[in-house]
């Protein structure tokens, strides 16, 4: 279990860390952090049926002029390896994952406070003409930080998170319940925000033709995926006409 534990606790400090998103972008979203908790955990297929879960909220997320509405970051990792020891199912970790999403963006708020010291530190060193310590005050430092700040807290859950799960076991069917019906609709809130961006007339029809895929032809995810690229390279290849070289 330690070694679980710290596994997620990297998981989660990598998943905030600004390098990481440097090589790849993917670690801001609950579906590949919340997967790789899965997978340290052993149980692969279910961490990453309960990070889709959490990432659908998260669906439509932007972080405008700075602006942090939520901390996806912290929710995926942690919320899928609270719902795995604690044994909650997908609803309810749907959820729990929002509200620690929603609390974490304190700590969000602290890890980039706090990263602005080590800029003012290589920027001493960059009037030194030092590039060795500029370089460790770009990626030690912040590492650090996120360890401290989501890594420990992860660690911890991991730790006791079968406490917490025994805790919810003893509150009243009806708030139980409650989460459940909460974490169905969280998914719906996701989805509407998507719309917000791809609501074009000339997207819909593409949208509503996947929505009835799936619901009448009974297509899976990967077929219909299949079918949408094939779409795309036909309306790309014989779409508008290309404008003639000069």
């Amino acid at each position: 279990m330690i070694v679980q534990a710290i596994l997620v606790a990297l998981v989660t400090t990598c998943s905030t860390w600004w390098f990481s998103h440097v090589v790849t972008r993917t670690w801001l979203y609950p579906l590949w952090s919340g997967f790789l908790v899965g997978l340290v955990m052993g149980q692969p297929l279910q961490g990453m049926m309960i990070a889709a879960a959490i990432n659908l909220p998260y669906v439509g997320f932007i972080t405008a002029g700075g602006s942090m509405p939520g901390n996806p970051m912290f929710a995926g990792p942690v919320g899928t390896a609270l719902a795995l020891v604690s044994g909650l199912d997908i609803y309810t970790a749907t959820s729990v994952g929002v509200v620690l999403g929603s609390v974490a963006v304190l700590s969000w708020n602290a890890y980039m406070s706090l990263n602005a010291i080590w800029v003012h530190a290589a920027d001493k060193f960059a009037e030194k003409g030092n590039l060795k310590m500029i370089r460790v005050m770009n990626y030690v430092p912040s590492f650090l930080v996120s360890l401290v700040i989501n890594g420990i807290p992860a660690f911890l859950i991991v730790m006791y998170g079968s406490v917490f799960g025994s805790w919810l076991q003893n509150f009243p069917k009806p708030v139980m319940d409650a989460f459940a019906v909460v974490g169905a609709l969280m998914p719906a809130l996701g989805i509407g925000m998507l719309l917000n961006y791809i609501g074009k007339a000339k997207l819909m029809p593409f949208f509503f033709a996947g929505f009835f895929l799936t619901r009448y032809l009974g297509l899976d995810t990967m077929a219909i995926t299949v079918f949408g690229i094939i779409i795309g390279v036909v309306v790309y290849m014989f779409g508008a006409p290309k404008a003639k070289e000069s």
